[in-house]
């Protein structure tokens, strides 16, 4: 073997045990592959999508929720790890980062929630979107707003604990003057004037993963925790049940991601058990039946389409989907190492995934 041979050989193998390394340590460096993906076919297949004006790339961005604006669906705010949120006005295919001109929004928050004030953007009134935005910046726990579609922000609620992120923020859907909160020190606070001052409504003692208004009957609430199960109040609050004690035959199915409400009045809850449901808000539930890959659990998140046959769940770097109410269950594998963290449908059909954090991390 002559000299060029062996020398061509050489780099190769360079270049070989570079990128088997590069994969070992750094590989969300060297392969990003987070963001945003989405599917035009009912989750059939899946491309990474949508683009930032400058800055950052998106696939670089770990996704932690993506949310809409309920007055206009083409706004579409994306919450990140260490990132801060996005912000897209064409439903996804382009965003771009908010920078707050006041600095009270820092560059690398964590942005957990976003909730939307559903009258606005006013187009005739040239009134922009108004939303809220649960955040850990600094090691502190905050909840920010905006008035003018994102170009400022400013605190409304700081947490007195150190590292308690504000993972839920929700806006009565019939009074907007009203906002709920849940931060992570179990602590559920509520606003009567549109965020500007907070009262303590209920003390669970347990890190609120998510929080539920009923859109026809806003006094009916759901929380779930991250280790306490789920519970409600039919009366706006004032006095609460613990559903748990239907999910005690379910293995850690009180450890609970999210709490979800679809269009049909049922209940779903993403745990590290799978997914389950109840039509009889909370009293008794049922295992849906999706059979996980090994380490695939949590369940992340659930998406719903125009059909309530038509559903679909996210686990590690997977999304299942049915259209049968879950009888036959499809499984795609998306083309990252990311767990998907977020679900989203638009009025077409087509369905966007947020990804975010590494699987196993």
């Amino acid at each position: 073997m002559d000299k060029a041979v062996k020398t061509i050989f050489f780099f190769v193998g360079v270049i070989i045990l570079f990128v088997f390394l590069g994969n070992m340590y750094f590989g969300d460096f060297l392969s990003p592959q987070g963001g945003i993906f989405l599917s035009q076919d009912k989750g059939a297949s899946w491309q990474q999508f949508g683009e930032v004006s400058s800055g950052t790339k998106l696939s670089r961005i770990d996704s932690i929720e993506i949310s809409s604006n309920p007055k206009d669906p083409r706004i579409l705010y994306l919450g990140t790890f260490n990132n801060g949120i996005f912000k897209s006005v064409d439903g996804g295919a382009s965003w771009h980062k908010l920078s707050d001109r006041n600095g009270i929004l820092d560059a690398r928050a964590n942005v957990y929630s976003i909730a939307a004030d559903p009258a606005f953007p006013d187009y005739q009134k040239k009134i922009p979107d108004k939303f809220y935005i649960g955040v850990l910046q600094n090691k502190t726990g905050k909840i920010l707003k905006t008035e003018d579609g994102g170009v400022s922000f400013r605190e409304v609620y700081v947490s007195p604990k150190p590292n308690m992120a504000v993972f839920s923020v929700e806006i009565d859907p019939r009074s907007p003057n009203i906002v709920w909160a849940g931060p992570a020190d179990g602590l559920l606070i509520k606003s009567k004037d549109y965020g500007e001052t907070w009262k303590l409504v209920q003390e669970f003692g347990t890190s609120i993963s998510s929080l539920i208004l009923n859109p026809s009957n806003p006094g009916m609430m759901f929380i779930g925790s991250f280790s306490g199960g789920i519970f409600s109040s039919s009366d706006g609050g004032t006095n609460w049940i613990d559903e748990s004690e239907g999910l005690k035959t379910y293995p850690n199915a009180r450890y609970l991601e999210k709490v979800i409400l679809d269009p049909w009045r049922n209940l779903y809850i993403a745990s590290r058990f799978g997914l389950l449901k109840s039509s009889d808000w909370g009293v008794n539930w049922k295992p849906i039946s999706i059979i996980f890959p090994d380490d695939a659990l949590p369940v992340l998140d659930i998406a719903f389409g125009k059909s309530q046959r038509e559903i679909y769940v996210s686990a590690s770097n997977l999304v299942f989907n049915t259209k049968d109410g879950g009888e036959f269950w499809q499984i795609r594998k998306l083309g990252t190492t990311k767990r998907v963290k977020s679900l989203w449908i638009d009025s077409n059909g087509n369905i966007l995934a947020g990804a975010g954090k590494s699987v196993g991390r």
